[in-house]
């Protein structure tokens, strides 16, 4: 038992980055911008690509995380959430993405932030209430191509991105902006995209831009990667925590192991058939028997076999320990004719007493 549980804490302890298991369940955030752009407006169209590296990246989440879909343009949109416990679920998911168009004339940005960490701030103080140890990691992806243009009409709306930041400081989110532009064409875009990096990652250190141009490789390898990497960390956190576990488990074990083997019926048992006029008193050593419970009868997979045992019913003594002490149980088969000849019926056998079973009987000798 001792190599099983050391091998086990071997094994978590050389888990590589790649195959490590997360430590928690992630509340994930998806948020697409659903802007013309996307669709080829003053660009290229991406939109199907970004689709299905969505999908992949949907297919890819654990069993037990949770998933938001967001969209936005100068109005934003946000789905149900849903729980990934089967194939169905992550459908339900895909669903709402396939069915996502790019129609909005304008990209307000900065009101999807303010909106998305609202939602995130209010699913990290659930987690915390829920448990204060390993809560759900928030992981929010948000995959836009353009600038924060809101439209006019919503001037009087217009949201500020240092005060959004000040709001949320101090926050261990995860936060992915997939960056679908082509930054190298436009010093305007690149300048924009620096000012927000440095005011997302205020919010949380634990900010990443991703270079988009191809969706696939940048959510379904460089994401995933860096979300492995994160959840490789926290493991190796509590990997001492683990194997102190591992090795509690693995005393208390022991312990038990060690009382149990103790547990057993000792002694001898004298015995004879009383149907006979001088019947021949034989002796077995219950000690040397080494059990913990004896069946006494006629059957052959019983402890102490007597040949001349009359009924089919079995006798059974059994060591318990109660209060410290270990004690003899005795258990006879319903139907079996059983009494004692030196007392009255107790549950236990002692030092002399006297039963009998069938047409045989017993003294029992500590």
């Amino acid at each position: 038992m001792m190599v099983v549980f050391m091998a086990a804490a071997l094994f978590l302890s050389f888990q590589t980055e790649s195959k490590a298991a997360s430590v928690t369940n992630k509340d994930v955030i998806l948020v697409l911008d659903t802007s013309l752009s996307m669709i080829g407006y003053q660009g290229k169209n991406i939109m199907d690509d970004v689709k299905k590296s969505v999908y992949t990246y949907i297919d890819s989440l654990q069993d037990g995380d949770r998933v938001t879909f967001v969209t936005f343009d100068e109005d934003l949109k946000i789905y149900p959430q849903v729980v990934i416990d089967d194939q169905n679920d992550r459908d339900i998911v895909k669903k709402y993405i396939s069915v996502t168009e790019a129609k909005g004339q304008w990209t307000y940005t900065l009101k999807m932030l303010q909106t998305v960490f609202g939602i995130a701030d209010t699913l990290t103080k659930e987690n915390q209430g829920q448990t204060k140890v390993n809560p759900r990691n928030v992981v929010i992806v948000i995959m836009t191509d353009g600038l924060d243009d809101p439209p006019p009409a919503k001037s009087k709306e217009r949201f500020d991105l240092k005060k959004i930041a000040e709001q949320y400081s101090g926050n261990d989110w995860w936060i992915y902006l997939v960056n679908l532009a082509e930054m190298e064409k436009s010093k305007e875009i690149s300048a924009a995209q620096q000012k927000l990096k440095a005011e997302l990652s205020k919010i949380s250190e634990n900010t990443t831009f991703i270079d988009g141009q191809n969706p696939d490789k940048a959510i379904n390898e460089d994401l995933q990667r860096d979300i492995e990497q994160k959840e490789w960390s926290q493991f190796k956190k509590i990997l001492p925590f683990i194997i102190l576990v591992l090795l509690l488990i693995l005393i208390i074990a022991l312990v038990i192991i060690k009382r149990a083997s103790g547990v057993k019926v000792k002694g001898s048992l004298d015995y004879w058939n009383h149907d006979l006029l001088k019947p021949e008193v034989l002796n077995v050593s219950l000690t040397a028997l080494s059990m913990k419970s004896i069946p006494v009868g006629r059957a052959v997979m019983t402890g102490v076999r007597i040949r001349d045992f009359e009924s089919r019913n079995v006798l059974t003594l059994k060591a318990v320990r109660e209060k410290g002490v270990i004690r003899i149980k005795v258990i006879p088969d319903e139907g079996l004719e059983f009494g004692f000849k030196n007392k009255d019926f107790d549950g236990y056998v002692n030092e002399g007493d006297i039963f009998s079973a069938s047409n045989f009987s017993f003294r029992y000798n500590a």
